[in-house]
């Protein structure tokens, strides 16, 4: 099966929606297209029964008809996208659970891939842009084969005399064409539309990049370099375009077919009832609409395709461990040796932190004192050496497990921009009250404030909230008070100290440093204790 379509049917899986509200979705939807069809067909073949039956009483019972189908449309449709929007909103809430789950596992390379822009802002878009794969793509595509399939069982049996039902197959049949070929052309866009991200990916990068060379370019004399450079990308977007536009016109181009093709039938039928003669052409007619919401339901699902691939673009091979929290929750570093860009930072270090204690871990700028954190949080691989919690290797323990237990607060955090419910709970429940804790630290919010230009301060006491949801048993903290005032940092320390977990973190706080019971400095590579 080819990726794309599988990758929809993974996402539609994910989201698992309740069967009864599923039904109650389509249900609304088939009725109120149904009943969009039955008002046009009605309304023409009253016109037709009334010229040749003078008289109100002669269409009296289909006047009161179609004036109920009139009278329930709108009521109908707005139940269906009442119910539908609800099915897609369910969705997301469970989509947001996977990203959280997939983000906690990403190590620090990976997170330096999305360094640009905000991860969680970025990411909750794209669950978001989701949600119409419910909405616009298999509810109104299910509901309009519905929709068809009623129409050709009309058109076949309810005629007398059966002489319309060659004219039912035959409009199945093209039908089955019109909604077949939209599937193909639809599945061939997929991959035009890929082309099209990429380009313009790479017309954005080209853009930043020679935004920033080219007036050195332009002062060597090779302003020409810069704009074939340029010309090259906008060539590849303008490609990319015209292959997604082309797509499009074939789609369009098949729906006017089809349907005129639906319409022409009904002429080449013999002799018949002038009634069922124009009910024949107008369910003939009305297949433009329909098909017209087949391709739009398709279309939907390639748009919304390029967000589940960013998504799963996130997912890696779990590095979960099988192994349960241990019951000893001392943490020790053993013989440790850690390189970054081929310089040494960390080497054959030792340390011993039993529960409950808190570690500051002091030294110069760029000694490794961050590397060091990531480490012991999990965030890259250790060898030579071991850190290990109880005797138990980290690598081994659940994931699941050690993100509940062990929490990691970068000097500069980030996925915070967004409602404060999805920045601070991440989808996840918690007995604490984080807002609690934000406005403990000086920040009075609620869960529909939004969060956008956050000061470093706030986005370190925002990171700091969101650490406390899970309760952990160790924090592992990365300059925690820098920006902050000598009151808020005393506001910060009060309500770590509360917890009475294991604290260790990289400062250069004086006021951090004293209020931890040990201090060590990372000195040439060394953990050397301090005495205190």
């Amino acid at each position: 099966m080819n990726e794309d379509v599988a990758r929809l049917r993974r996402w539609l899986r994910r989201a698992q929606p309740p069967r009864a509200q599923l039904a109650r979705a389509l249900l609304m939807g088939f009725v109120a297209t149904t009943t969009n069809v039955a008002l046009l067909v009605g309304a023409i073949a009253l016109l037709v029964e009334s010229s040749t039956r003078p008289g109100l009483r002669a269409v009296a019972i289909v006047l009161v008809v179609i004036e109920l189908f009139a009278f329930m449309r709108s009521p109908l449709r707005f139940g269906e996208r009442l119910t539908a929007h609800r099915l897609g909103y369910a969705a997301v809430t469970r989509w947001r659970r996977w990203l959280v789950l997939v983000v906690g596992q990403l190590n620090y390379s990976q997170w330096r891939t999305y360094a640009s822009g905000d991860l969680l802002e970025r990411a909750l878009g794209d669950t978001d842009e989701l949600q119409d794969l419910w909405l616009r793509f298999v509810i109104p595509f299910i509901d309009v084969i519905a929709v068809m399939v009623v129409s050709d069982i009309v058109i076949a049996v309810l005629p007398p005399h059966g002489h319309w039902w060659t004219y039912a197959v035959n409009l199945a049949v093209l039908q089955l064409i019109g909604v077949g070929g939209l599937s193909f052309l639809a599945h061939k866009e997929l991959a035009r539309d890929r082309q099209l991200r990429h380009a313009r990916g790479l017309y954005r990068a080209q853009l930043v990049e020679l935004s920033a060379a080219t007036p050195e370019i332009t002062l060597i004399g090779r302003a020409s370099y810069a704009e074939s450079r340029s010309a090259i990308a906008t060539a590849i977007l303008h490609d990319a375009e015209r292959g997604v536009r082309q797509h499009r016109r074939l789609s369009n181009a098949l729906v006017i077919v089809v349907s005129l093709l639906a319409l022409v039938g009904v002429v080449s039928h013999p002799a018949s009832s002038s009634v069922w003669l124009v009910v024949a052409a107008m369910i003939g007619l009305t297949n433009f609409e329909l098909l017209s919401s087949v391709r739009s339901s398709l279309r939907a699902a390639v748009e919304v395709s390029g967000g589940g691939e960013r998504l799963e673009g996130l997912a890696t091979s779990a590095r979960a461990g099988a192994t349960g929290w241990p019951d000893d929750a001392t943490l020790r570093i053993e013989h440790l040796t850690l390189d970054e860009d081929d310089r040494v930072l960390v080497s054959d270090a030792m340390l011993t932190v039993t529960p409950g204690t808190r570690v500051a871990i002091t030294g110069e700028s760029g000694v490794g004192k961050s590397t060091l954190l990531r480490a012991l949080a999990r965030l890259d691989l250790v060898s030579p050496g071991a850190i290990t919690i109880g005797d138990v290797d980290v690598a081994a323990i659940n994931e699941d497990e050690f993100r509940r237990r062990v929490t990691y607060v970068a000097s500069e955090p980030g996925l915070t921009r967004g409602y404060a419910v999805d920045v601070v709970l991440l989808g996840r429940s918690t007995e604490r009250d984080p807002f609690s804790d934000l406005k403990t630290l000086g920040l009075d919010v609620d869960r529909t404030t939004r969060f956008e230009e956050l000061s470093r301060g706030e986005r370190v006491r925002v990171a700091l909230a969101r650490a406390l949801v899970t309760s952990p048993l160790i924090y592992v903290l990365d300059e925690p008070t820098a920006g902050l005032g000598r009151d808020e940092t005393t506001l910060l320390l009060d309500l770590l100290g509360a917890t009475g977990a294991t604290i260790i973190v990289a400062t250069h706080d004086e006021v951090v440093a004293d209020w931890c019971g040990v201090v060590v400095e990372l000195r040439g590579g060394e953990l050397v204790p301090l005495s205190r």
